[in-house]
């Protein structure tokens, strides 16, 4: 709120990844033997962060053995999403990912570009919020560009790591490497299992799970 210039230019850059986006992670957690219908039938999901509520309600549509949904963000923003269902809420909850009070108990929560807005001190106290509203196995799937480590490049273009340049250019943070998300989740008593590609280069799956 402190630069609306930023915001503004952020916002538009999300919404425009974000349309095809949502295919490319439902077809990659579908493909996965950790994130497939299967093993999140009658589980219940959180998207923290999710704004409108289009990737939760993909999901229930695509996932329908998944038992409920949940799309959490900050009060304004689920009133405005609220005011253009008709009232019609659909999963859409108020809260904040640093209290983990207003997180509902759930198997898996998802983010979705928006931890890349954070420093590290932040995420880490995000990522121990999330883990006092997990429950025994739960899991934790971060939703952005995963970037090479450093000496992954070997000089060579990288899609990602050019939208990182995008990002930061527009007053996001930026993007993370595998490496950076595993010593994060670490701190904040989470084991990086995976990182699954999607065939979009502007997100990739970091799954954690609890320590």
């Amino acid at each position: 709120k402190s630069n609306a210039s930023s915001c503004s230019h952020r916002n538009a850059v999300a919404r425009y990844a974000s349309g095809r986006e949502i295919t490319s992670i439902l077809d990659a957690m579908e493909s996965s033997s950790i994130l497939n219908e299967s093993i999140l039938a009658e589980k219940t999901a959180v998207d923290i962060g999710g704004g409108y509520g289009d990737l939760i309600h993909a999901l229930k549509s695509s996932m329908p053995s998944v038992r409920k949904c949940y799309c959490l963000d900050l009060p304004d923003v689920i009133a405005d999403a609220i005011s253009t269902t008709n009232g019609n809420d659909h999963g859409l909850i108020t809260g904040n990912m640093f209290d983990p009070s207003t997180i509902p108990a759930c198997d898996v929560i998802f983010t979705k570009h928006v931890l890349c807005d954070f420093p590290d001190k932040d995420v880490i106290c995000a990522l121990e919020s999330f883990r006092k509203s997990l429950s025994k196995g739960g899991k934790v799937v971060i939703m952005d560009a995963v970037l090479p480590n450093g000496n992954g490049l070997n000089g060579k273009w990288n899609a990602a790591v050019s939208f990182d340049v995008l990002l930061m250019l527009t007053g996001r943070r930026g993007e993370r490497s595998r490496l950076e998300w595993s010593n994060l989740a670490e701190r904040a008593g989470f084991v990086l299992d995976e990182v699954l590609p999607t065939s979009s280069v502007t997100v990739d799956l970091a799954i954690l799970s609890l320590a």
